[in-house]
């Protein structure tokens, strides 16, 4: 480093600046100053000779690293308070004695027979861990035994709001807010777009972020509200991190080292290998004087999202909103008079399935006509498939397995994708009069405006269908020749 003292940090040419810029692509770095000097000492005077005799530490530069905040709507899943699990066990130990009727179990409790309590009963019934006879007798099933004797709880859902934080260059997934903000003008500018397709995209990480951030007592379920995913529109936030360069001091063929640190004097890793990934692209990344050329950057960009955006217009073309309980009869619709060919994707399969059996077998047995099931979130135990229902469906598809096409998303993309777990997606095709994009989980919930529920919105397009056939069999490599085009 060159000489110390009050001009210590302005930037020092290298000693052999005319020939070292003549014969490699390092940086002119025009930056405006931080007047954070004091930290910039401690920096200098605590790293100076990290790398070493063979570097100098040229230049300490301030800037916004960018991060992207978001908060999303969810449905979340977990365990429920201890007495609500310790009512449900001792109902089924209550069974198990031969109190095995509403009224029975009323009078020992001394309570009403529509008492809250013995609502409770139904949960039961809904979960399989208890059966009633033709008489209105409860008998506990094996579920219901394995469940006492291991303490199990019964799974409680409620909408939240979970605010995440997205890495603006590596993507990185973090549920922990900035520390320090940055007041530089010095910004790096992310091109990251987090939207629902991010969502979608990343949801296997977003998940496992939620879930650490509830130290494991929760997992999301589903998101909320299709339509309105985001409480609020992502915004940008910038993390305040200091730019430690280094140059070589010899022509040897060194390159120049970059390292990041916080506010309280910690590494950044993740921040460091991004940052000398876009330096090694850009050797003018810290160069924050370029107004007119960051002008012209903006223009282009805009150019470019209108194009996009007027893309986007052409390929929707004709489209109308469902609502949540439109989902089920347009199921029922598209099997019951689809004369080539339907498309549904759903991550869960479950007993809400087989409401629409008779409807599958009536399109099966048309001539000529294809059914395609894509599912599956992930490979989890929790996620696999409702165990009766899909023997069911699987019977069916062994009678017309020429026309029946079942794929398990994550078995699927070991082979094509490996870095894919499986879709979150939700999707309807008929032949080529429509298809729906939504948050409507086709083949696991029944849609039943009576029960507790969820806002599942979704939007049905009427154009360009055969094109998103395509599309969709492109994205994940299904067989195009069983395409019905």
């Amino acid at each position: 480093m060159a000489k110390r003292g009050n001009d210590k940090f302005r930037h020092q040419p290298h000693p052999d600046k005319k020939k070292f810029h003549k014969h490699s692509s390092n940086p002119h770095i025009a930056v405006k100053k931080t007047k954070n000097i004091s930290k910039q000492e401690e920096l200098f005077e605590r790293y100076k000779e990290d790398l070493g005799h063979d570097y100098s530490l040229n230049d300490i530069l301030e800037v916004g690293y960018p991060i992207i905040e978001a908060k999303i709507d969810i449905i979340a899943s977990g365990k429920p308070n201890d007495v609500l699990q310790e009512l449900h066990i001792f109902l089924l130990e209550s069974v198990n004695t031969g109190l095995d009727t509403k009224l029975l179990l009323a009078q020992f409790l001394g309570v009403s027979i529509n008492d809250f309590i013995l609502d409770e009963l139904f949960t039961l019934l809904e979960n399989g861990l208890i059966a009633i006879s033709e008489d209105d007798k409860y008998r506990v099933t094996a579920k219901g035994d394995t469940f006492v004797a291991e303490q199990k709880f019964i799974p409680v859902t409620s909408q939240e709001e979970f605010t995440f934080f997205v890495d603006g260059f590596s993507q990185t997934i973090s549920d922990q807010p900035i520390d320090y903000l940055s007041k530089s003008e010095n910004r790096l500018t992310s091109t990251l777009k987090v939207d629902f397709q991010f969502v979608q995209e990343n949801w296997m990480e977003i998940n496992k972020c939620f879930t650490k951030s509830t130290s494991g007592e929760k997992e999301i379920v589903d998101l909320a509200n299709f339509k309105r995913s985001f409480v609020f529109p992502p915004a940008t936030r910038f993390k305040n991190v200091f730019i430690l360069i280094y140059y070589p001091k010899d022509l040897s063929g060194k390159k120049i080292q970059i390292k990041a640190y916080s506010n309280d004097n910690k590494f950044l890793k993740t921040e460091t290998a991004t940052l000398i990934a876009l330096f090694s692209k850009d050797k003018f990344l810290f160069d924050f004087s370029k107004e007119l050329e960051l002008t012209e950057e903006f223009k282009a960009q805009f150019i470019d999202s209108s194009k996009e955006i007027e893309q986007e217009k052409k390929l929707a073309g004709e489209y109308k909103d469902i609502s949540t309980f439109e989902h089920k009869e347009l199921i029922r619709e598209a099997l019951l008079t689809a004369e080539l060919a339907v498309y549904i994707e759903s991550p869960w399969i479950r007993k809400a399935t087989m409401e629409y059996f008779d409807a599958i077998k009536f399109f099966l047995e048309k001539k000529n006509t294809k059914l395609f099931i894509t599912y599956g979130i992930d490979s989890r135990p929790i996620n696999l498939p409702h165990r009766e229902t899909f023997e069911a469906l699987e019977n069916i598809r062994a009678m017309y397995k020429d026309r029946f096409f079942l794929w398990h998303l994550p078995t699927h993309f070991q082979k094509s994708f490996p870095n894919r777990h499986g879709s979150h997606r939700k999707i309807l095709i008929k032949d080529h009069e429509y298809y729906v994009k939504g948050s409507f989980n086709w083949l696991s919930y029944s849609g039943n405006e009576t029960d507790s529920y969820a806002v599942e919105e979704g939007t049905q397009f009427f154009d360009n269908v055969k094109s998103f056939w395509q599309k969709i069999f492109s994205e994940y490599k299904l067989d195009l020749t069983t395409l019905p085009l």
